[in-house]
């Protein structure tokens, strides 16, 4: 496996299940790994275990609620390896379930935005430039089916990740010139952890499984090869997109 063999990859998010899958993905085909998670614990066990893997890892905590932080940690992960190739924006709240348009407290609207976007934004506009100036590189953005389909109850983290994908498009069509290509991916009914069976039930419920086309919950493994794809040399025609991996939702 190397297909991204001499590529640095920053992964926001590493410390939740989907984004510490995606670092074990970009880890097997021979990236270099930037990783960072709200706090140093989640981020450690994986930083060690990809480590001892031969993987070349620098992880580093930051609060993406916090812009001096974001600042600091941009150019920490740039130094870290002398210059980032791509960067996986995969930062999830610890709760999405928060309330519809008229019951989601307002501070829960900004923290979302806050952490999804904004953070996002910031980390961007600090590592674009630089990304443009070394002759470009990829971003994905991981967001999700509520982004771009109304879920009740699902509000706030909904706008949050449908911004998130008009911000990788503004990235794409803006920085395009720079070298740097912007693409998302949208994980349907995926299976984290130890959710299957809850999973199923919920898809069997709220008749969402009734609307795949495969008849079937999908797992983390078949959305990171489409990272692996974005990250890599083989897709560097391809920006502005969403790829979406749901099993044929209609």
């Amino acid at each position: 496996m190397s297909r991204l063999v001499g590529k640095k990859i920053l992964v926001t998010g590493a410390g939740g299940f989907m984004g510490g899958e995606f670092a074990r993905a970009f880890a097997r085909e021979g990236a270099d790994l930037v990783l960072t998670s709200r706090t140093e614990v989640k981020l450690a066990p994986l930083a060690q275990e990809l480590g001892a893997r031969g993987c070349r890892v620098t992880a580093l905590a930051v609060d993406f609620l916090n812009n001096d932080e974001i600042d600091r940690f941009a150019d920490s992960s740039w130094a870290a390896f002398d210059g980032i190739d791509g960067v996986l924006l995969s930062s999830q709240p610890a709760n999405t379930f928060t309330g519809d348009l008229l019951t989601t407290p307002e501070p829960t609207w900004m923290e979302l935005q806050q952490a999804i976007v904004w953070g996002a934004l910031r980390l961007m506009q600090r590592l674009g430039p630089r990304m443009m100036e070394r002759g470009g590189g990829s971003i994905i953005s991981v967001i999700s089916s509520t982004g771009v389909t109304p879920t009740p109850g699902l509000d706030a983290y909904g706008m949050a990740k449908g911004n998130l994908l008009l911000l990788t498009r503004y990235m794409a069509k803006e920085w395009g010139k720079g070298g740097v290509r912007a693409n998302s991916i949208n994980p349907g009914a995926i299976v984290t952890g130890d959710n299957e069976a809850e999973l199923r039930r919920n898809a069997e419920k709220t008749g969402v499984l009734s609307r795949i086309s495969l008849g079937r919950v999908g797992y983390v493994h078949e959305c990171t090869g489409a990272a692996i794809f974005l990250a890599s040399d083989e897709s560097t025609f391809i920006s502005g997109q969403l790829i979406n991996i749901d099993g044929g939702r209609f």
